[in-house]
Parts: structure tokens; C-alpha cells; sequence
């Protein structure tokens, strides 16, 4: 089984539930965090070493490194090694942007000047450039985000994409897919050589009753965010080459038995066997962040009564949204072990 992984987590791509994954992954066996003083590793700026709670230039090595970066392609892999062992599995995760811009515009609207101008998602696509300002903090969520979070140019001519795609594939060997996450999963635990458990996971950052995208608003997210359009294309192929190597027939088996343990531990471990809103929660830390101005409540899990003490602990972890996991790991790795 590998130990040392890096994830890449994209904004709005399904990242926190792969975030939840690793920590429980890495706290069982008492793998080491490359953590953010805070919460993220000084984004939107690129990622540097000196981010990292406890680096020592030339001291021990981390073993997972998983909360929000921006990665640098001509840097990045420089800086990451300065924290991660050479053989660190690269992996990321990619959504469709003529889904995830709907979800940015709901999720961001505080956060980006361009989505805050905007009255709705369809005044903002009828003409963005009115909204919208290159360079103006926080508009980097408003137009290809996930091409920002993998640090790649701003390409001078459209034949240069894709080249800096091949590139990015030579450090990402696998990049899951958002509209194909629990395949995704299965060929990730297959990489990792992880137990099938490992991949065990709730779906993290679930919002209430989002809007359906019409099919104009995909066509018209996908234009405008151009070169995430190119990102998940090309990384949409390699996943499908991948998977048709893997085996059609063992992928959707694999993810079909995934499914199921999944509904088993929701119903085991879960108060109405699925996400609830926030309110609805009554033990505070399992209540998920929600950003300031979201047109929809993020929903988290509300844990069954009367669960036994060791059930209870699994079922919390399974459970606990990213930010306060993120301070639970740190208590227990520089101090406070006990929590």
C-alpha cells in the first residue's frame, strides 16, 4: 500500500469528500499531514514549502498532503518535494465546468466580485465581460477555476494547450472524474493498493436543492471557462483509457459493491440515512461550513442515537466535514493527542 500521497483538491469538484477519505486513511495508521497554518496553504497564491506547519528545510518528509494549494507547474513539483517523499502518488480531481461554474456562481457569490455584480447565473452568462474583471481579487472563481488551481498559464494561442495538458499528465497519473466519482474511487484504491474500506466515504459539501443547469446554461458555462473546458476534456479521455484497461465489466462491478457499502453505512451511522441541513445538527463540529452569501445551505450528517462508542467514532470520522478534521489532525500531530 502507498503512503505517501498527494492530492490536489480542486474548488467545487467533489475534493472534500476525497479530503475526508484521506485523513481517515492517514489517521488510522498514524501517517504524517503536510497541514496549512490555517485552513489553506496560503491560496490563491501558489503553494510554497515554508505554508506547511512544522517543514524544516532538509528535516523528515510528510506523508500526505491534501488541503487546498495552488499547484505551479513550472515550481510546484520543486516546492512539493522540499515536503513529500519522491515516489508521492499525484492525484486530482476534475468536474465538468458547465456543472461546476453553476456550483462556483452559488458557492463563491460573496467571494467574487463578478458573481456579486451579477443579479443571476443567466444575467452573468448573457454577458459576462460586464461582470467581470481579469486580475480583480477573487474573480479567479468566476472564470476557469480549476484551470487556476492546477497553475497553469494563461496561453498566449489555443495550440498551446495542449501541450501544457501533456505536461500536466506526466505529474497527475490519474485525475478523477466528479460526474464518475465512486469508478473514480475504485481506480484510485487500485492505484494506492488501499483495502476496499478505504474508499469508504459520505459525500462531503452536498448543497440543499440546487437549481438544474439547462442545457443553454452548460453550453454557455463551457465557453466561457474555455480551458477548464480543454482540463476536463483531456483528462476525461485519459480516465476512459484508464478505465477501459482497468476492465468495463470489474469498474462497475467494483463500483456497484462500493455503492452498497455506502448506503449500509449511512443507514448504520446516520440519523435519517442521509445529509441534513446544518441546523439540524445538534453536535456542533459536525456542522459544515457555510460560505457567506451561498445561494443553497450546505448539508452535513447528523449521527443514529445510541450508537456504541466504537461505532460512534467511526461513523463521527466518516462524518466530520473538512475544517474541523483539519484542526483534529493537528491537534493530534503537534500536540493534544488525546483529541
Amino acid at each position: 500500500p502507498r503512503s505517501h500521497v498527494v492530492f490536489l483538491k480542486t474548488h467545487k469538484t467533489g475534493g472534500s469528500s476525497v479530503v475526508n477519505l484521506l485523513s481517515r486513511y492517514g489517521e488510522s495508521r498514524e501517517l504524517r499531514f503536510a497541514l496549512p497554518h490555517r485552513y489553506q496553504f496560503g491560496y490563491p497564491a501558489p503553494f510554497r514549502a515554508e505554508r506547511v506547519r512544522g517543514f524544516s528545510p532538509g528535516g523528515r518528509k510528510f506523508d500526505i498532503i491534501c488541503h487546498h494549494m495552488r499547484f505551479h507547474l513550472p515550481t510546484l513539483p520543486g516546492q512539493v518535494q522540499r515536503v513529500m517523499p519522491n515516489d508521492s502518488f499525484y492525484f486530482s480531481i476534475v468536474r465538468d465546468p458547465g456543472t461546476q461554474g453553476a456550483s462556483a456562481f452559488s458557492y463563491f457569490r460573496a467571494a467574487a466580485p463578478a458573481f456579486r455584480r451579477a443579479p443571476s447565473l443567466d444575467a452573468f452568462l448573457a454577458s459576462p465581460w460586464r461582470f467581470f474583471r481579469p486580475g480583480q481579487r477573487g474573480n479567479h472563481y468566476a472564470r476557469n477555476p480549476q484551470w487556476f488551481d492546477f497553475g497553469l498559464p494563461e496561453p498566449a494561442r489555443p495550440e498551446e494547450v495542449p501541450a501544457l495538458l501533456r505536461g500536466l499528465e506526466r505529474v497527475f497519473p490519474l485525475v478523477l472524474l466528479a460526474e464518475r466519482f465512486d469508478e473514480s474511487l475504485v481506480l484510485l484504491r487500485h492505484r494506492l493498493c488501499w483495502p476496499p474500506a478505504a474508499v469508504d466515504l459520505f459525500r462531503h459539501n452536498a448543497r440543499g436543492a440546487p437549481a438544474a443547469v439547462t442545457a443553454a446554461q452548460r453550453r454557455r458555462l463551457r465557453a466561457w471557462n474555455a480551458l477548464d473546458w480543454a482540463l476536463y476534456s483531456h483528462f476525461n479521455r485519459s480516465f476512459w483509457s484508464q478505465a477501459e484497461r482497468f476492465g468495463a465489466e470489474r469498474l462497475r462491478r467494483e463500483a456497484a459493491e462500493l455503492r452498497r457499502r455506502r448506503r449500509r453505512l449511512e443507514r448504520r451511522c446516520l440519523r435519517g440515512g442521509g445529509p441534513v441541513p446544518a441546523g439540524a445538527i445538534a453536535e456542533g463540529r459536525l456542522r459544515p461550513f457555510q460560505p457567506p452569501g451561498a445561494a443553497e445551505p450546505v448539508l452535513g450528517f447528523a449521527l443514529r442515537p445510541g450508537l456504541p462508542p466504537d461505532e460512534r467514532r467511526r461513523c463521527g470520522r466518516l462524518a466530520l466535514p473538512e475544517l474541523p478534521y483539519k484542526d483534529l489532525l493537528e491537534r493530534r500531530q503537534f500536540g493534544n493527542a488525546s483529541a
